[in-house]
């Protein structure tokens, strides 16, 4: 889809001049960092710092005031105290100043929105409130007001933060991540992360983007942002905090309990075609597998090892995490084993160390033959690299020629994140091979890599059912919804429902009886009712009429007068098809094993609504409990087909009406061999 109209950020990151507010000549003073690491880092434009109480810093001019400046200001650094900014800030938009960084928290919420919409008016731009400021890399720009190392290599990684510890703890300790811009977002009260993303997304030498993230707060644009990503084949990388509860405690239903707000991001970033990461240690080395700019292709990854041990942990961790390993070609094999040492057994992953005679060619033949397999997607050199060992220095020469023989992605691995490698990770960085620290961050950066590809377009325009302007001014403004009601919508939407008839009187069950036929089902219908199983609401199996009746009266006793009588449905199988309905970015569905597995296996596909049976059938592909219905153990095939038509199904009715729905859940579907069929249905509308 078109990308919306987004402000330019060329202000911030491109300036033609910075204007320093603040600046001082007083050690270790923000103002003092600010002006070191503008002069320092190499920035070609020109520098002006004001403050009213200096006329020079370290020789050079300062001016009293922004209306002292000699030529309108560009970009408006403004480090100040709380209760001077708003006053700084009209200041600098009163003379044209076309973008701000602001580094002041502003607690006052109030005060936060009223300089944002300063800023919005005045057709400016602002980094900030609360932010760290940012670099760009590429031009010398470092706008922060911390000492920071001024020696970084520019490369092709953005990052994008709303903690500005993060940009700190990934720019400055470190020097294997080769970045671009890195901003620190802060309280975001003008440009939001999706602003920033869009931006970088633009620049020629972007790779690749992380984002560190506590809250989305626009999450139209960063769906926009995102997709803007997927069409230009840039991986994003995602790292969130401050997973919610909220919802799981309101949910009525199964699904709405189990699954939360974080799942939800989840399953829409892996929609879009992005990567969710764990840690700050994953964030890193996933960037740095992206940033080599190498694509995959083959079936599995192939490592090489100096260690039978550490090849077993690799084996280990790859087969945890779901990541294959490359079945190599006779000829391969072949290869392997004429260009090592006797006794070596040619296989992936390769221990290739014997007595290191002629250590460095055996190494760099075996890598250059396992990449240039059709099999192999990408390559991993495993060993305890630490630098100034002059082992290590003939396999990093060794590593060196295999990468120069392929254009597959090939890293360097560590099995020790606590080795002494800096020097020896910046000799790699400028030869484009990442040298990633710790065996399970490595193989979850590989499963990354591997997962990545083309991205369908998400939530293409499709108009609503023909039923669901009908359906939308029934339910609105009712909070429960009848079993037979919710068995209605879902025919409507073209899901199988059993023949099912209410009675309200032992007369009208019996003639509901004859007409449906036996064995039979009897539940209560009372509003409110939830989960009639755990309260005895449900009557199982009635295959006479002396059984009907009795059922009757007693569901009738507890329950009211009103009684669903309903086919008994055969079930092979049972699954649960529910959905969340996220206030942020709308409905997702849930697939797992239903009746009572669903609080007993802890496994589900969550896809974000709406969806084609083809996409529901990739996801339920993944789980284990799909095995099951395969014909598992010589019981039939089921037909997964219709439970993932029932599920693309439901996610359309979840799209159409997700303004009106609270919750939404069939539990179970039964599944056989030649149908699917919504055996209980639970809706409830806010």
């Amino acid at each position: 889809m078109p990308e919306p109209p987004r402000p330019s950020l060329e202000a911030l990151f491109n300036p033609e001049n910075v204007v320093l507010v603040g600046a001082s000549e007083k050690p270790n003073a923000y103002g003092r960092a600010l002006l070191d690491n503008c002069v320092d880092g190499g920035f070609s434009g020109s520098i002006y710092p004001v403050n009213a109480r200096a006329e020079s810093i370290s020789g050079r001019k300062v001016f009293s005031s922004l209306a002292d400046l000699p030529e309108p200001p560009d970009h408006v650094v403004l480090s100040v105290a709380n209760d001077s900014v708003e006053k700084a800030v009209a200041e600098a938009l009163a003379i044209g100043a076309g973008a701000l960084t602001l580094f002041a928290e502003l607690p006052d919420r109030r005060l936060r929105d009223r300089i944002g919409a300063m800023v919005r008016e005045a057709g400016a731009i602002l980094c900030g409130p609360n932010s760290m400021g940012l670099h760009n890399i590429t031009n010398g720009l470092r706008l922060t007001p911390f000492p920071v190392p001024l020696d970084l290599a520019p490369g092709g990684v953005g990052l994008i933060t709303q903690s500005g510890s993060i940009m700190g703890a990934l720019a400055h300790n470190d020097r294997r991540l080769r970045f671009s811009q890195l901003v620190s977002t802060g309280s975001e009260s003008a440009l939001t992360a999706a602003d920033y993303l869009v931006w970088m997304l633009r620049q020629p030498e972007t790779r690749t983007v992380g984002m560190f993230l506590e809250t989305v707060r626009d999450p139209d644009s960063f769906i926009a942002a995102m997709e803007g990503a997927a069409e230009r084949d840039i991986p994003v990388v995602i790292l969130k905090v401050g997973r919610s509860e909220a919802a799981a405690r309101m949910a009525v239903s199964h699904t709405g309990a189990l699954v939360g707000d974080d799942a939800v991001f989840r399953a829409l970033v892996l929609r879009l075609g992005g990567h969710m990461v764990d840690t700050v240690d994953e964030l890193a080395a996933t960037l740095q597998v992206f940033a080599q700019d190498r694509r995959v292709r083959g079936s599995g990854i192939v490592s090489i090892h100096d260690s039978g041990g550490e090849r077993e942990l690799l084996a280990d961790l790859a087969d945890d995490l779901g990541v294959p390993f490359a079945k190599l070609s006779e000829a391969t094999l072949s290869r392997i084993d004429e260009v090592t040492e006797p006794g070596i057994e040619p296989d992936n992953p390769l221990d290739a160390w014997s007595t290191g005679q002629n250590a460095e060619q055996a190494y760099a033949d075996a890598m250059t033959a396992m990449m240039a397999d059709p099999a192999t997607a990408a390559g991993l050199y495993v060993l305890d690299w630490r630098q100034d060992y002059y082992l290590h220095e003939i396999h990093e020469r060794a590593l060196c020629r295999a990468a120069a023989s392929t254009d597959k992605p090939i890293i360097a691995v560590s099995n020790y994140s606590m080795t002494v490698d800096p020097d020896l990770a910046a000799r790699l960085a400028d030869s484009n091979v990442p040298l990633l620290k710790g065996t399970r961050e490595a193989v979850l950066a590989m499963r990354a890599l591997l997962a990545r590809g083309p991205t369908p377009p998400f939530r293409k325009q499709r108009y609503p059912e023909a039923c669901a302007q009908a359906w939308r001014e029934k339910l609105r403004g009712r909070r429960w919804i009848s079993e037979p009601e919710a068995y209605a919508l879902l025919t409507d939407y073209g899901i199988v429902c059993p023949a099912h008839d209410v009675a309200s009187s032992p007369a009208e069950a019996h003639a509901a009886a004859s007409r449906i036929g036996f064995p039979l089902v009897l539940k209560a219908i009372q509003p409110g009712l939830a989960h009639k199983t755990e309260q005895a609401g449900v009557h199982l199996g009635l295959a006479t009429i002396d059984q009907v009746t009795k059922a009757y009266a007693d569901l009738t006793s507890r329950f009211g007068p009103d009684v669903l009588v309903a086919e008994m449905i055969n079930r092979k199988a049972e699954w649960t098809l529910g959905a969340v309905i996220d206030p942020s970015f709308g409905p997702a569905i849930r697939m797992a094993p239903g009746g009572v597995m669903v609080d007993l296996i802890d496994e589900h596909a969550l896809l974000m609504a709406p969806f084609t049976a083809d996409e529901a059938l990739a996801a339920l592909e993944e789980l284990r409990m799909a095995k099951t219905l395969d014909g598992f153990r010589g019981s039939q095939a089921l037909v997964k087909g219709a439970l993932c038509d029932a599920a693309s199904k439901l996610s359309h009715l979840a799209w159409d009406l997700a303004d009106i729905l609270t919750d939404l859940e069939i539990n179970p579907i039964a599944v056989n061999t030649d149908t699917a069929v919504a055996v209980d249905a639970l809706i409830v509308t806010n």
